[in-house]
This record gives C-alpha cells, sequence and structure tokens, in this order.
C-alpha cells in the first residue's frame, strides 16, 4: 500500500477549505451575498451548494485515510467536480457576461483564479502521488 504524500495532504485539505465555503455561500448565503443580478430560480444553485458540501464531506473523510489505493478515486472525482464547475463558470461567463454587474464579473474571474489554482495543485499532487 502506497502511504499518501504531504503534497497531496495539502491538496486535500484546499479541496475540503475550498468546498465548504462554495458550499456554505451557496446554501445559505445565496441570496444576501451572491445574487447580485437577481435570478428568481435559486433551487439549482442551492442543490449545487450541497453537493459541494458532500465534496467537502469527501475530502474530509480522504484526510482521515492512510493508503492512497483508498482515496485515488475520490481524488480524482474532486479534480473532475472541479474541471466540470471551470468548464460551465466559464460558459456561462462566455454567453452572459456582457450582460452582468460589474460584481459578478468580479466574483466570476475570483472563481476562475481559485478554482484553476487549485486544479494545478490537485493535477500536480494525483501525478506525484
Amino acid at each position: 500500500m502506497t502511504e499518501i504524500k504531504l503534497l497531496t495532504k495539502i491538496a486535500l485539505i484546499v479541496d475540503a477549505i475550498i468546498w465548504l465555503i462554495f458550499g456554505i455561500l451557496l446554501l445559505f448565503f445565496y441570496d444576501i451575498t451572491l445574487n447580485y443580478e437577481g435570478w428568481t430560480n435559486p433551487l439549482h444553485v442551492r442543490a449545487f451548494g450541497g453537493l459541494c458540501l458532500v465534496t467537502f464531506v469527501f475530502a474530509v473523510l480522504m484526510l482521515l485515510k492512510k493508503e492512497w489505493e483508498k482515496i485515488q478515486f475520490l481524488f480524482l472525482y474532486t479534480i473532475c467536480m472541479c474541471v466540470t464547475v471551470l468548464i460551465v463558470e466559464i460558459s456561462v461567463f462566455a454567453v452572459f457576461g456582457s450582460t452582468f454587474l460589474p460584481a459578478t464579473v468580479s466574483q466570476m474571474i475570483f472563481d476562475f483564479i481559485i478554482l484553476g489554482a487549485k486544479i494545478a495543485l490537485s493535477i500536480i499532487a494525483y501525478i506525484r502521488q
């Protein structure tokens, strides 16, 4: 059995923190903090917030494991989740970006940077593992 390396644990801690923040903001505080555009169907956003919290739980559970083989599949899940979210965010920005308020544009750009850095860290950790 292969032991989990420090870089992978750091990537998992970053994953857990980011998914927890996204999950709480999207599930509980969407109307207060993120709904600049006044979208009328917040249920999809809250469902995604719940998925973010589930991914946070997976990241915490992976941190408790000792062998790489036991977490490899879920680690790939977190990478794929981030790539999918980034693709959707970029697509929404490309289609609707010209109609968004400046606050929404700046929040989306911040999301691009955070998710891109997290994807890079996770891929490097996966390759080195």
